[in-house]
């Protein structure tokens, strides 16, 4: 049934052509009407109500008011007026009232068919999208992994599952806002530090904590943040805390002109000659892909703060 929407003319339309378009229906139908009588000599007005159920939904209640007005006019040019008339006229304008108005929740009900079925073909194609990202991302990965003959298979692999599990916690808080696909920052974020802190739990005295501002964003910056997140506290539990030091990594995010993203630690800091390993690597190319930048520096006193600025996405 749905399928006729495609051949009634789009919403909304000029007024003129409207009127003129209704006007050209219901004459018509009156054509037809006319030419009934002049055979049967039956007089009636039975083929006037598909014209105002057709001006209905091609158009609006308007088109259908008028046409029920062409109607009426018809029957008081081809009738005389008496009571019998009088009573047939209102009978057939409440007939046109219901018309219209099965004509335009028919209308209405297929319109919402149509946007139901538009959106869920946008949904597939989105999900199809992003699971060819994900997984690009993730070879991408696992392909700087094996360029570093140091990292032993059973670590890599480990490593590449947090990170599949990272991507599963942001598409958890997925939600629909504007017929578009966004994640809440502040609470994936939130949310991962505490599975890190299960992680370690009984293991390590470090703390791990979240402090951020409510910011929505798009799942294609949601997941890479994710990522870099997990790779800077990873980084901060494996380097910073040595010998089962006690310590705290603080995870901000603050939105503002632009979105800056903080992880910070009390620990050994970073020595000047260490290496760049995988994670550092993931976390540079991760920046590039959100149009940012990495900062990375020693506290003052002890610790290291790694920063992330980008351009604060529009949703």
């Amino acid at each position: 049934m749905e399928r006729i929407l495609y051949f009634l003319p789009e919403k909304p339309q000029p007024a003129w052509v409207r009127y003129a378009t209704t006007t050209v229906v219901m004459a018509l139908c009156i054509a037809v009407q006319i030419g009934l009588q002049n055979l049967t000599g039956f007089v009636g007005l039975f083929f006037l109500p598909p014209g105002i159920f057709a001006a209905g939904l091609m158009f609006d209640r308007g088109s259908s008011l008028y046409a029920t007005a062409l109607g009426v006019m018809f029957a008081y040019l081809s009738s005389i007026p008496d009571a019998p008339y009088v009573v047939a006229a209102s009978i057939f304008a409440a007939t046109g009232a219901v018309f219209e108005l099965v004509a335009e929740a028919l209308r209405t009900e297929m319109e919402k068919v149509v946007r139901a079925e538009k959106a869920k073909t946008v949904l597939l194609m989105e999900l199809a999208h992003r699971t060819k990202n994900n997984l690009a991302m993730l070879s991408a990965m696992m392909r700087l992994h094996a360029k570093h003959p140091d990292v032993t298979a059973s670590e890599a692999l480990r490593e590449m599952a947090e990170r599949v599990q990272v991507m599963a916690q942001v598409y958890d808080h997925l939600t629909i806002r504007a017929d578009r696909k966004v994640v809440d920052a502040r609470e994936y974020l939130t949310e991962i530090c505490q599975h890190l802190t299960a992680s370690i739990s009984g293991t390590s005295p470090v703390v791990i904590k979240a402090d951020a501002d409510e910011l929505y964003i798009h799942s294609e910056q949601a997941v890479p943040i994710a990522i870099i997140v997990n790779e800077l506290v990873t980084n901060g539990l494996k380097y910073a805390f040595p010998e089962g030091r006690a310590g705290l990594i603080q995870v901000t995010l603050r939105a503002g002109d632009e979105v800056v993203l903080s992880v910070s630690d009390n620990g050994v800091g970073v020595h000047r000659d260490q290496r760049e390993g995988v994670g550092s690597r993931i976390v540079s190319l991760l920046a590039q892909q959100l149009g940012g930048t990495i900062t990375r520096e020693n506290n003052l006193g002890s610790g290291c703060s790694v920063t992330l600025r980008m351009p604060k996405p529009a949703i």
